[in-house]
């Protein structure tokens, strides 16, 4: 089998109300969605970020990329995106979502889920976290989370609707003294709940200290990212050995694992298919991190439903997974996939696909009613607050 082309989409699908973040604002979701075609009539699909950069990525790698077989995964790898290459010019994320698509195909001619390629499934079911932002309000003036009491009743709707066990509250967003009260207030109405926090490395080692020793009574799960850098990482975590560490920015790539788990910066490393390098590369590093004693979770960006199945694919096969997993999926209003979005089981977790390859599909018309909205909309993955016009954030905040 060979590639013949390398197509993809710039998509943009709208969600319940715009997310706010340490550095922005979602007003939506943007990707492209990959197509690889092959001699033999088969389609392996991929999604990565999306923004000019990454579409620049992919048209690099078009050509060489064509002609070779799906099969030989490692040859393309290095072929279009060498270790050095990722470091030196930053084109894993174009990178992965071509390796999605290739192990798409490869699933597809032989039949099998995505998965069983990877080593084999060891759990059918993978659980999933709520992820609870501060929202802007709507074009219709609902779904605003601003205050506490707010987060509260949004969380008990998330909970009452997908049953979620376990809650990430995204902070920076607010000063850190009242993201400290909303926290408290989701631990007393979720007692039995496990509830993370992650302020984007949006804090100083000083703020991240203080807050933690707020927070220590509160049954934090993990702390992900209150500073920015190993070294700032490695500083919280040797002045409040009592809360657990998570990274996926300051800990992010291969080259990180082993100075992340000599210098003492993390218990959690949280991967991402995209950030590693595809499926297949983040699997290994669950390997790695189980060699060096760390703890492996998984970091979410804004999926699609290709991206979800190869996330759902990547855990079935992960035996050292010790968290419920990231997902900014149940914000979405719809999905390209055929048959609609991914369906969520009563208890928050979302069933790992059997079909052949990653076991979605297409749904055409959706494809080109969301690549017309991407057309009007600004296609960044980070893009500036427009709510607040001018504001520039700086690291740290606090």
């Amino acid at each position: 089998m060979k590639i013949t082309d390398v197509r993809w989409t710039p998509v943009f699908i709208p969600i319940e109300a715009p997310l706010r973040y340490a550095y922005g604002s979602h007003p939506g979701f943007s990707r492209l969605v990959i197509e690889l075609h092959t001699d033999e009539g088969l389609i392996g699909l991929g999604e990565c970020y999306s923004g000019a950069s990454r579409e620049g990525q992919l048209r690099e790698m078009r050509a060489l990329l064509i002609g070779e077989d799906p099969f030989q995964l490692e040859r393309i790898r290095w072929k279009l995106s060498s270790p050095s290459a990722q470091k030196l010019f930053g084109n894993v994320l174009g990178y992965a979502g071509l390796e999605f698509a290739c192990l798409d195909l490869q699933g597809k001619a032989i039949g099998r889920p995505v998965c069983d390629l990877l080593g084999g499934r060891v759990r059918d079911v993978i659980p999933f976290a709520g992820y609870l932002f501060y929202r802007y309000p709507n074009e219709h003036g609902t779904g605003e989370v601003s205050n506490g009491e707010q987060m509260v009743s949004y969380a008990r709707a998330l909970v009452e609707r997908y049953g979620f066990s376990t809650l990430k509250f995204k902070n920076g967003v607010m000063p850190p003294d009242e993201e400290v009260e909303t926290f408290i207030a989701l631990r007393k109405a979720f007692p039995r709940a496990r509830l993370r926090i992650d302020p984007n490395a949006a804090w100083s080692v000083t703020t991240a200290v203080r807050i933690a020793r707020k927070l220590s009574e509160h049954d934090v799960e993990y702390y992900e990212d209150p500073v920015w850098g190993m070294r700032a990482m490695e500083r919280v975590n040797s002045k409040t050995p009592w809360i657990t560490l998570a990274s996926n920015m300051s800990v992010f790539a291969f080259e990180d694992l082993a100075p992340a788990a000599r210098m003492n910066v993390l218990d959690v490393v949280l991967l991402d298919p995209h950030w590693y390098g595809g499926i297949a590369r983040a699997h290994i590093a669950a390997g790695v991190c189980e060699a060096l004693g760390l703890d492996v979770g998984l970091h979410s960006g804004a999926e699609f439903g290709i991206s979800q199945a190869a996330a759902l694919h990547l855990l079935a096969s992960i035996p050292n997974i010790s968290a419920a997993a990231d997902s900014h999926y149940h914000h979405l209003t719809d999905d390209i996939i055929a048959g609609g979005k991914l369906q969520y089981t009563k208890d928050g977790g979302m069933a790992v696909p059997t079909g052949p390859g990653l076991g979605v599909e297409l749904d055409r018309d959706k494809l080109a009613k969301y690549h017309d909205l991407a057309k009007h909309q600004e296609m960044g993955s980070w893009i500036e607050d427009p709510r607040r016009p001018g504001v520039v954030a700086v690291q740290p905040k606090w």
